[in-house]
């Protein structure tokens, strides 16, 4: 009688047992995260301490009171940080001699971001002799410390962690260093899709073996990011369209031209890099019937790196959709290697899309224009503390949605009116400006000089040698996508 009347108290209590691991499977106490420049919180070309505090597993951590170790970089930052000097607006570079600040962490960082690597080095990579050229080599040893480690590569340290949730993170290393150096190479600055396949099904089988809740975040388009969307294929004056006697724009030149033709007019739908800005001010791609007095008008803007590593800043029609379809086939190697795991996969594209449309917070609507958007930092590339934190926002959203969590979200007053926890690196009293044309025209040339436009191109190197010596000096390790109407 008594065993009657309590069973059904029993099998409630039972029943509930049964379904809290649903909602408490999300345990953040031990966050691995494994990544590249996003998650390593990269902003204007640099690392700092003032933007690393608001990387994206920085603020989810906070938002949840959970420890989170960084290699954090000391002011004023390692790279040269573009820091906004006055509203008029005026730019400068600062110093890059910031310093460690907790190199002596007994074990491995939660963050194991490293900028510039790829998953394949996120994988395989050690140490810097055995990572890819560029940021990735320049980094990883800050980050993975194996000379007093002695642990592995980013997805052994994660591991070595004993996490209790995983982050995998690469948004687009294996294709994006294309769209900074404008050199699109199938298997020298592009993957192949076998290859990226390949690792994402060996990092992923590793990781689950350790920790089987995780994320995986899918490979951003080309098109969503304000470095190859904010400058239009014509020529501009004061942040207007320069028009001809009859009305119509005029298109800025490039090199892919009829044989014995130097510099023709570019289709209008090429897509013009932030980096044209460091070849525009002194004429490349004006036609001098326009400009005279400028010493290389009449010359194409480059759409290839040259061998001192001056970038390309061209990415016609078919590079444009060879890149898209690549990243789009990266996704679904990514999402079967996801399911395949159990990881949960995040499209990325699906918040930069958002962002682009913009998202309203406070009153105040961040999207992703360029320098005035407030998501996106001056490099045109990296996200700022505020996009940083809706992208953690939107992280803990989906997490909670996918694995019936209650994380808690982050509040997102000292992104949006400070500029971040430390203000950010354009100071605690102002996160971005709104500019009108001719002040955003004048920041871009201020900004991408010719030595900042070849800082962002070493950020990501090919993934092989782009030149080879031929019978005739230099010539192109690999092919085009599709060569232009000169030929290969």
């Amino acid at each position: 009688m008594k065993l009657s009347k309590t069973l059904p108290s029993i099998i409630a209590i039972v029943l509930f047992a049964s379904a809290w691991p649903v909602s408490a499977q999300v345990d953040l106490t031990q966050i691995a995260w494994v990544g590249d420049s996003e998650a390593m919180g990269f902003s204007s070309g640099c690392l700092s301490n003032r933007v690393q505090v608001d990387s994206p597993g920085a603020v989810i951590a906070r938002a949840s009171g959970v420890d989170y170790e960084q290699p954090l970089i000391s002011d004023p930052g390692l790279g040269g940080c573009l820091v906004l000097t006055s509203l008029a607006p005026s730019f400068t570079q600062a110093p890059s001699t910031g310093q460690p600040t907790n190199l002596n962490l007994p074990r491995p960082y939660n963050n194991l971001s490293v900028g510039g690597c790829a998953i394949h080095d996120m994988l395989t990579a050690t140490t810097g002799a055995e990572a890819s050229a560029g940021t990735c080599r320049q980094l990883i040893d800050l980050v993975l410390r194996n000379s007093a480690l002695h642990i592995g590569s980013a997805v052994q340290q994660a591991i070595a962690l004993s996490p209790t949730f995983v982050f995998l993170e690469d948004v687009g290393n294996d294709y994006l260093g294309a769209v900074l150096t404008g050199t699109v190479i199938d298997g020298v600055t592009v993957t192949p899709v076998a290859n990226v396949q390949a690792d994402f099904n060996s990092a992923l089988t590793m990781l689950k073996a350790a920790q089987p809740n995780g994320v995986v975040f899918g490979i951003v388009d080309v098109t969503n990011i304000p470095f190859t969307t904010t400058l239009p294929p014509f020529l501009t004056s004061g942040g207007q369209l320069v028009l001809t006697p009859s009305g119509q724009p005029i298109s800025l030149l490039g090199p892919r031209c009829p044989t014995g033709v130097v510099a023709c007019p570019i289709p209008s739908d090429t897509l013009v890099t932030l980096n044209a800005a460091a070849y525009l001010a002194s004429g490349f791609g004006i036609p001098c019937a326009v400009a005279p007095s400028l010493p290389n008008c009449n010359l194409p803007l480059p759409d290839q790196m040259d061998p001192a590593g001056n970038p390309g800043v061209l990415l016609f029609a078919d590079q444009v959709a060879f890149l898209k379809q690549r990243g789009a086939d990266y996704n679904t190697a990514i999402q079967a290697a996801a399911a395949a795991s159990g990881y949960k996969y995040y499209d990325t594209n699906a918040f930069l899309t958002k962002l682009k449309a913009g998202v309203t917070v406070g009153g105040l609507t961040v999207n992703a224009a360029f320098l005035s958007g407030g998501a996106f930092s001056y490099d045109g590339f990296h996200l700022t503390p505020i996009g940083y934190a809706l992208l953690a926002d939107d992280m803990i959203r989906f997490v909670n949605a996918q694995f019936s969590a209650q994380l808690p979200e982050p509040d997102l007053y000292p992104y949006i009116f400070n500029g971040g926890t430390l203000g950010g690196l354009a100071g605690t009293s102002a996160s971005y400006v709104l500019l009108n044309g001719s002040e955003t025209e004048r920041a871009i040339q201020e900004i991408f000089t010719p030595e900042f436009a070849r800082h962002l191109a070493s950020l990501i190197a090919p993934h092989s040698p782009v030149l080879v010596l031929g019978s005739s000096g230099p010539v192109e390790k690999g092919h085009r996508s599709q060569p232009g109407p000169e030929g290969p």
